[in-house]
């Protein structure tokens, strides 16, 4: 337990510093490096049932993100109370201008993750007691993610600038192995949808 509120209080200072800096001013132009440009939503998507994130853009065309971020599954969900940290990358290859204010991008990336599970079936090297090769080590895992997502700008004189609702689909390497070497595992096995919302503070690094 522990090890888990380590990783969250993580988050938690991550969005203090935000909300200290927005706190001086209505309006502010520049940011330091290590405040967030929006906090990140998600439910579902193989690194946590709830998702928390702190997302930065990365290039001046935003098409390159990164996301840094807490997951957790409940026992309601899972066999045990599972907790996820994770980094994804984004890449946006394209942005169409909808109607007024509205843009629509399709997304992919990659999400390495590490989890953390109340269970003894979640581990970063073979157990002894497993003969070789038996499982693979399943704590980190990498994520593949496919999806789209429309925009809602604001305005820069808002405290939140814009809004994002974005729909993907995702797998990992520890699906992808049972879809090769099982028969029985097929496409609607290994990938599962996941809803999320950008709320965009800085539109400006």
């Amino acid at each position: 337990m522990i090890k888990y509120t380590k990783y969250l209080s993580i988050i938690i200072f991550l969005i203090g510093l935000y909300f200290q800096a927005t706190g001086q001013d209505t309006i502010i132009r520049y940011k330091k490096p290590i405040v967030p440009n929006y906090i990140n939503f998600q439910y579902a998507g193989n690194y946590g049932a709830y998702i928390i994130g702190a997302g930065y853009f990365l290039n001046k065309k935003r098409t390159l993100e990164l996301v840094v971020g807490y997951g957790y599954t409940s026992k309601h969900k899972a066999a045990n109370r599972i907790h996820n940290v994770f980094i994804k990358g984004i890449f946006i290859p394209k942005t169409w201008g909808l109607k007024k204010d509205w843009h629509l991008s399709p997304q992919t990336g990659i999400t390495i993750s590490r989890q953390f599970s109340g269970g003894t079936n979640t581990f970063t090297r073979l157990p002894q007691s497993y003969p070789d090769g038996y499982y693979a080590p399943n704590a980190y895992r990498f994520h593949f993610n496919f999806g789209a997502k429309v925009r809602k700008s604001i305005g820069e004189d808002h405290f939140i600038k814009a809004v994002d609702f974005y729909i993907e689909t995702t797998t990992n390497d520890l699906y992808l192995t049972y879809l090769f070497k099982s028969s029985e595992v097929g496409l609607r096995h290994v990938f599962s949808m996941a809803l999320g919302v950008n709320l965009i503070i800085f539109n400006k690094n």
